[in-house]
C-alpha cells in the first residue's frame, strides 16, 4: 500500500476488484453493472455472491397496474382554466375553517390514497396528481413496511417526506430518513422502504427522461442553494447471504413485473461507482435572498428534471426594499404545483395549510392571497418568512389526474373574492387620478438601501 492515499476515483464500499471486468475475484463473485447513457454515462458496479439472474423463470408474471397500485395509475384530464387546491393532508391542520374555499378534509389516509384494499405500503398505495410527457408528482402515505422489493425501471423518483421517517434499504446500502428530507433513487436500483412507527406522507416525483439535476448559476458557483457535499450516499453494507423466496416487483409505465429469486437480492459484498441513490435534507437548502429585489420561484430552484423543476421555499429574510410577495404572474409555459410542508407560506393568506398541494395552470393569472397583499400594502413585513413548501413546475402539456380532481376543494378559485368585495381592490371613479397623482410623487423614489446621491 501506498504511504500516501488521496481522494480520487470512484466511491468504493467494501469488497472490490482492482478495476471493472478485471482481477481474479471475479472467478469468485458476481459483477453486475448498472449504467446509463447505454453504459457512457453515471455507472456503478456491484459485486454478488450469487449471480443476479437466477430467478424463478416458471413464477415470472407481468402484472396490470392499476391492478396492483390503483391510484398510481389514475386517468389524466387536462387541465384547463381552474385553479386547485388538494386535500391530501394526512393528520396535518386543515384550511382555516372560516377561509375562502375552506370545507372540511377528507380524513387522513384513507381519503388521500382514495382506496382500501391495498397492502397500505409506499408504492401500493402510491397515487398521481399531476403529469406532462416526461415527469409526474405523486403522493403516498405508508401505512407499513414493504414485504417485497422494487424497482422503476421507467423512471428515477425524488421523494419528499413531509411526514414520518423509517429506513430506504437498497442494493447499495441502507439510507436513514427522517421529516423534511429529499431521498433520491436512480431508475432501476433495487430498494425497500421499512417505515418506522407513527404517520407517514410522502411526495414523489417521478422523472423519466433523465436524472435530477443540482441546479446552479454561472455567477452563483457550486455552494447555493445548496453543495452536493450535502448529499448523504450509503456508507455501509449489510450483505444478505439468505435463501428463501424473495419477490421484486419492476415497473415500467403501466406494467408491473414480478419475479422471485432463491436468494437475497441484497448479496453485495462491495460496490464502485457514481450511480447512487441519496439523500438531503431540507435544513441544508440556503436560499438565495435579496434586500432590494424579489427572487423568483426559479431563483429557489434545487433540481432540475427533464420537463419539470423542483423548488425548495424554505426560512429566509424578508426582502425590505421589494415586493416580498409573488407578483401577479402567468406561467404560460409551466404547471404550477405548490406541497405545504410547514410554517405559514407567505402568499397563502391563510388559505392553505401544511399537507396540501395547490395546483396552478399555465396561462391562468394567479399571485397573493388578498390576505396577504393587505398586510404587504400595509407594511406588516414579518422580517423573516417561517415557511417550508416545495414547488414542482412542469412543463406544458400537463395533465391532472381523476385521482387529484377527487381531492379538489370545489370553492379554491373563491380564495381571491375578497378582490371583487374589498373596497382597497374594487372599482373607485377616482382611482386612475390618484394613481397618477401617486406617480408623480412616488414614481422616483430611491431605495433606502441604495447608495447616496
Amino acid at each position: 500500500m501506498d504511504k500516501y492515499e488521496y481522494w480520487s476515483g470512484l466511491p468504493e464500499v467494501g469488497i472490490v476488484p482492482r478495476a471493472p471486468h478485471a482481477g481474479p475475484l471475479l472467478r469468485h463473485v458476481y459483477e453486475q453493472e448498472h449504467g446509463r447513457g447505454g453504459f457512457a454515462g453515471k455507472v456503478t458496479h456491484t459485486y454478488h455472491l450469487y449471480p443476479p439472474n437466477n430467478w424463478l423463470a416458471d413464477e415470472t408474471r407481468a402484472l396490470d397496474l392499476a391492478a396492483w397500485a390503483p391510484a398510481w395509475d389514475s386517468p389524466l384530464r387536462p387541465l384547463g382554466g381552474t385553479h386547485h387546491a388538494l386535500s391530501v393532508d394526512v393528520g396535518g391542520p386543515d384550511m382555516a375553517p372560516d377561509s375562502p374555499g375552506a370545507r372540511k378534509r377528507p380524513g387522513a389516509a384513507g381519503a388521500l390514497l382514495g382506496h382500501a384494499d391495498h397492502d397500505g405500503d409506499v408504492y401500493r398505495g402510491m397515487a398521481r396528481l399531476i403529469a406532462n410527457a416526461t415527469a409526474a408528482m405523486n403522493v403516498t402515505a405508508p401505512r407499513g413496511p414493504m414485504d417485497y422489493f422494487f424497482e422503476n425501471h421507467g423512471a428515477t423518483m425524488v421523494f419528499f417526506i413531509h411526514q414520518g421517517g423509517g429506513t430506504l434499504d437498497t442494493l447499495l446500502g441502507p439510507l436513514e430518513y427522517r421529516k423534511g428530507d429529499f431521498l433520491v433513487i436512480p431508475k432501476g436500483i433495487t430498494h425497500r422502504f421499512d417505515p418506522a412507527a407513527g404517520p407517514q406522507h410522502y411526495w414523489m416525483y417521478e422523472s423519466g427522461a433523465g436524472d435530477p439535476q443540482k441546479a446552479e448559476s454561472p455567477s452563483t458557483g457550486r455552494f447555493i442553494t445548496h453543495s452536493e457535499s450535502d448529499y448523504r450516499f450509503p456508507r455501509s453494507l449489510e450483505t444478505r447471504n439468505e435463501a428463501g423466496r424473495f419477490e421484486i416487483f419492476s415497473k415500467v409505465g403501466a406494467t408491473v413485473t414480478r419475479r422471485v429469486h432463491p436468494t437475497h437480492p441484497f448479496d453485495v459484498i462491495g460496490w464502485r461507482g457514481d450511480y447512487l441513490p441519496y439523500r438531503l435534507a431540507v435544513e441544508d437548502v440556503r436560499p438565495l435572498s435579496a434586500d432590494r429585489s424579489h427572487v423568483p420561484p426559479s431563483g429557489h430552484t434545487v433540481f432540475t428534471l427533464p420537463g419539470c423543476y423542483l423548488c425548495v421555499f424554505t426560512v429566509r429574510s424578508v426582502e425590505k426594499d421589494a415586493m416580498w410577495l409573488p407578483f401577479f404572474h402567468r406561467n404560460l409555459d409551466y404547471c404550477e404545483t405548490l406541497a405545504y410542508h410547514w410554517g405559514d407560506f407567505f402568499s397563502g393568506g391563510g388559505v392553505v395549510g401544511p399537507g396540501m398541494v395547490t395546483v396552478h395552470p399555465v396561462g391562468l393569472p394567479h399571485g397573493p392571497k388578498p390576505a396577504a397583499l393587505r398586510k404587504f400594502m400595509d407594511g406588516a413585513n414579518p422580517g423573516v418568512h417561517h415557511e417550508v413548501a416545495v414547488m414542482a413546475d412542469f412543463a406544458n402539456p400537463a395533465m391532472i389526474s381523476d385521482h387529484a380532481l377527487g381531492l379538489s376543494r370545489p370553492d379554491y378559485m373563491a380564495a381571491w373574492s375578497a378582490y371583487t368585495t374589498d373596497s382597497r381592490f374594487t372599482f373607485d371613479p377616482n382611482r386612475l387620478a390618484d394613481v397618477r397623482a401617486l406617480g408623480e410623487r412616488l414614481g422616483d423614489a430611491r431605495d433606502s438601501l441604495a447608495p447616496p446621491d
